[in-house]
């Protein structure tokens, strides 16, 4: 997956977890832009590699 110039690896970026790959990757790519922007984009490309799964909504309870 490409993002914003960077090209990751999914087979190896999800095995990773979500925390652990922002924490790597964000003192590496974009330094130009400030800290809490790349842990945003990091965030972004991450659920979008691994969507974070949805939970299920329980039925309402009977009259």
């Amino acid at each position: 997956m490409i993002v914003e110039g960077v090209n990751f690896v999914e087979s190896a970026c999800v095995p990773m977890g979500k925390e652990n790959f922002i924490s790597e990757f964000s003192e590496v790519f974009w330094l130009d832009r400030p800290i809490e922007d790349r842990r945003k984009i990091l965030a972004d490309a991450y659920d979008m590699m691994c969507p974070p799964k949805q939970g299920k909504k329980k039925p309402p309870k009977g009259n």
